[in-house]
Parts: C-alpha cells; structure tokens; sequence
C-alpha cells in the first residue's frame, strides 16, 4: 500500500509530465511561432506604414495611412530624388561588394592554414585574431579616424572598405577554420599522395567540400557590410561617400525628426538585405548547420 509520501512524489510526477506535454503541444508551438513573428515584423509594418504618410499626418490618430500615394511620393520622392540617396544605396552596394570579396579571398585560405598547419606561435596568433574583435568598436574610433585622416582616405569609400574587412575577418578566418575541422586531414593526405601540391589539395579538394561555408560567410558578411553605421559614420559624412545608414541618420535633426522620409529611408535601406536572405537562405541554413553534422 503506498505510503503518504509516495502519493505526493506520484503526483508531483503527474504534475509535471502533464506541463511538459503541455509545453510540447501544437498549440503552444504556434502561439510561440506567431509572438516570435509579432514582435519581428511590428517594428518593420509600422516603420513602412509610416513612410506612406505624409510627414504632417504621422502624428495623426490613425494605424493606416488616408493617403498613400500622396505619402510615398512626399517621403520616397524626398529620400531618393531630394536627399539624393540612391547614391548612398549605391556606395553601399560596391562597398559591401568590394568588402565581402577582399575578406573572403583572405579568410578563407586563412582558416585552412590555421586548421591544417602547426607552426611557432600559431595558437597565440589565432587568438590574437580573435581577440581583435572582442574590442567595442567605440574604443576604436579615435586611432582609425587618425589612421584615414593621415592616409588622406576621410570621405572616400576605400576608408569604408579597410574598416568593413577589420571588422569581418576575424569573424570569417573564425568560421571558415571551423568548417576545415570538420573535413578529415585523411583527405589532403590522400591528395598528395596522388600527386596534387598543398595549393592543388586546398583547390581541388577541400575548398570544394566546405563551399556551403564560404557561401554562408559570403552571405553574413554582405549584410555586415551593408547595415555597418559607426565607422561608416566616422570615416564620411559626405553623400559621394557614405553610406545608406549613414545617410538615413541625417533625417535625425537637432530640432525635429522627419518621420515619414525617415521610414522611407529605412525601408528602402532593409529591401536589398531581405532579397539576399530570401534568395540565399538555403545556402545560410546548410552553412550555418554545415558544421554540426559532420564528424
């Protein structure tokens, strides 16, 4: 016969068998998955609802816009035509471009060289690169501002450029090493063995396998590149130079705040980042999970 405190541990049991199943059902499955997508696009919903509005309706008591084409050619119009700022959408493109293809073609030999070579002081010079960026980048703002200013690179893309691949190539020399762990050293052995040289092995062999790393990597650090604002902000503040972050912040007044063309701005700064997931998120998820299914 079961004893008092036996019937307690039972229910206890009981109790907690039937929450967890609680937790694992359907219900609170989609619940989660429809708060998770909620708190995701309101900000984004209402930053687009917002930039249909002309600038003296936003504060109106209304979620929708009454005039939508009225609001999108005041706050489009003034983003792309009067502010200029396709320049800046198109000094964000050759700038996350050019970043994206310098900081691959060095991160990714980096990683395999850090992955299959062991020379004098190699642990100390991956940590190093590592540590580089676990600095905040505000503490670095003063010696690169006088590092441009001395190389006559303020206001020029090229200063843009050098700062975007300080910030991404640790984080791919980091990633990129990771995937290389992941491939058997038995592979460039049997390589040599057939007669290819480290370079041909690394080519014809292991780069092939880890493609689905470099693809991910490429991914992440064009939209790095793309949304970065503090050195951007810091190196040029001059529209045939700067960015699109950049350039939305100048709708941030010291007086006012121009909302609509603010939103419009913003809106057009994020439509080339979502492009990029949608058509590539395959190659971001295989990537990214690349690493964890390989022995």
């Amino acid at each position: 016969m079961a004893t008092e405190t036996q019937r307690d541990q039972w229910i206890g049991y009981e109790t907690k068998k039937q929450f967890w199943e609680a937790v694992k059902s359907r219900y609170v499955a989609h619940a989660f998955m429809f708060l998770t997508l909620f708190v995701v696009l309101a900000p984004l919903t209402w930053m687009f609802l917002t930039s249909l509005k002309p600038n003296d309706a936003v504060f109106a008591q209304t979620y929708l816009p009454t005039t939508p084409f009225q609001g999108a050619v005041e706050a489009y119009g003034s983003a792309l035509v009067t502010k200029g700022h396709w320049k800046a959408a198109m000094n964000s493109l050759i700038i996350a471009i050019t970043s994206t293809t310098i900081v691959m073609a060095l991160g990714t030999p980096a990683g395999y060289v850090f992955s299959r070579y062991r020379f004098r002081f190699d642990d100390a010079m991956f940590l190093l690169v590592i540590v580089t960026r676990l600095f905040p980048p505000i503490g670095l703002i003063i010696p690169y501002y006088q590092i441009m200013a001395y190389l006559n690179l303020l206001n020029t893309r090229t200063g843009i450029i050098i700062a975007q691949i300080y910030l991404w190539l640790p984080l791919v020399i980091y990633t990129m090493r990771n995937f290389y762990i992941t491939i058997p050293t038995s592979l460039d052995e049997s390589a040599k063995v057939d007669g290819c040289t480290d370079f041909q092995a690394f080519r014809h062999v292991i780069l092939p396998l880890v493609m689905p790393g470099v693809a991910a990597s490429a991914i992440l650090t064009f939209l790095f590149s793309w949304r970065e604002f503090l050195f951007a902000f810091i190196v040029s503040t001059d529209l045939q130079s700067t960015t699109l972050p950049v350039a939305v912040y100048q709708y941030i007044g010291d007086i006012q705040i121009q909302w609509a063309s603010l939103s419009a701005a913003g809106t057009m700064s994020i439509i080339p980042a979502v492009l990029v997931v949608f058509v590539f998120q395959k190659y971001i998820v295989s990537g990214l999970t690349g690493g964890a299914v390989k022995e």
